[in-house]
């Protein structure tokens, strides 16, 4: 797109640091010889600066109510002619830098973006460098440049330099050149603003959680991942409680049958002491010749009772063996389910989508709209070949 920087055909765009952009040079055509004369000239009265081509001496002269201003110097005479001399590839004899003024157009406004939901309150500076019109229609807002600059850096006059180095000034635009044509240019400013403007911020909808303005990637991220472990912990952490209820009811249950094991293996014991004293009464009473009916019954009851006390045991112990399973399975499932939401928390982390906050039409303020005066150096040198001209831009150009 074209640029502001290149309102001047031959202007080399620069910043503070050295670019890699070609410079762009005109060879000086030599002058024609004066015709020599055998009469010795009148003194001559001191002469004035040498003014530029297409420049002026002075200022254009405008109506008070037009608004001006001038950019500061960023890149100084030294710092222009290194960077000339380093993208020539070669030293240059430099015959004169002299400092020029070339108008524009600057818009500086503020714009507020609101969003109670999200808590965002955030206020971005514009400063937009445009070319003057052409032709029908106003400033092409939307092919200007931001600028790094704030209200306290503009100036009211020019720089002061060198009495032969100027400054000089360009022609002012065709229009915007009266307040009436920067005050249309303010209202198309603020309506470009307000159509052109939002805040886009990052969000984490299932977190609930957005990336604040000028929060960088990597502090987003750790506030995410923050977020996050929270959220699993809490997850596993219902998940546990919910399980380890029924955790303590089989546990409950198995210390019942552990204690019933107990009780029926004490039986047991009991019933089997009880069954060998009969057998061995029976067998006395056999020896001694004392046959009874009612001792053969006895021993026939306490053998029932001996089996029944073993088969409880074999109950309860089934029983615990279950138990201790469902326990197993239990804790498994635990394991089994805070690993799963481990890994979905994990992936969950890149789930974000983009939400652009708006400003309203109040949110939208334009401070400035004035003709802006922008410096460069106009540098005259020998290349070792012939001589040249570059436009070198001495105020900051965004980055």
């Amino acid at each position: 797109r074209p640029q502001v920087r290149q309102l001047r055909e031959n202007r080399k765009p620069a910043t503070p640091e050295f670019t890699a952009k070609s410079v762009q040079v005109t060879p000086v055509e030599a002058e024609a010889a004066a015709p020599s004369s055998s009469a010795t000239p009148a003194a001559a009265p001191p002469a004035g600066p040498t003014v530029p081509a297409g420049f002026a001496a002075t200022p254009p002269a405008l109506t008070p109510a037009t608004e001006q201003v001038y950019l500061p110097i960023a890149v100084d005479e030294r710092a222009a002619i290194r960077q000339l001399a380093q993208e020539e590839g070669a030293q240059i004899d430099v015959k004169l830098a002299q400092l020029v003024y070339e108008p524009a157009v600057l818009g500086m406004g503020e714009v507020r973006f609101y969003d109670r939901r999200r808590n965002v309150d955030e206020r971005l500076i514009h400063a937009m460098l445009a070319q003057p019109p052409r032709g029908i229609g106003g400033v092409e807002w939307g092919q200007a440049e931001n600028l790094s600059l704030r209200l306290r850096d503009l100036l009211r006059n020019p720089e002061r330099v060198e009495a032969e180095q100027g400054p000089f000034f360009a022609p002012a635009p065709e229009k915007v050149n009266n307040a009436n044509d920067l005050k249309n240019a303010a209202k198309d400013l603020s309506d470009w603003l307000y159509y052109n403007s939002d805040l886009e911020l990052k969000v984490h909808e299932e977190l609930d959680i957005h990336q604040e303005p000028g929060e960088n990637e990597r502090d987003f991220k750790i506030r995410l991942q923050q977020a996050a472990r929270e959220a699993r912990d809490a997850e596993v952490d219902k998940l546990r409680g919910k399980l380890q209820s029924q955790i303590d009811r089989v546990t409950e249950k198995l210390r019942k049958e552990e204690r019933e094991l107990a009780g029926d293996q004490a039986d047991y014991e009991s019933r089997r002491s009880q069954e060998w004293i009969g057998i061995g009464e029976s067998v006395l009473g056999f020896v001694l010749g004392r046959r009874s009916s009612r001792a053969l019954s006895n021993a026939a009851s306490k053998r029932r009772m001996t089996v029944q006390a073993r088969q409880d045991i074999e109950e309860s112990e089934d029983q615990i063996a279950e138990l201790k399973d469902d326990i197993k399975e239990l804790e498994a499932q635990i394991k089994e389910g805070a690993d799963e939401i481990t890994l979905r928390w994990a992936k969950s982390i890149d789930n974000l989508s983009v939400e652009a906050v708006k400003p309203r039409r109040t949110d939208v303020n334009v401070e400035l709209t004035a003709l802006a005066w922008l410096p460069s150096w106009l540098v005259s040198y020998h290349d070792g070949r012939r001589e040249r001209t570059a436009t070198v831009a001495a105020y900051s150009l965004p980055k």
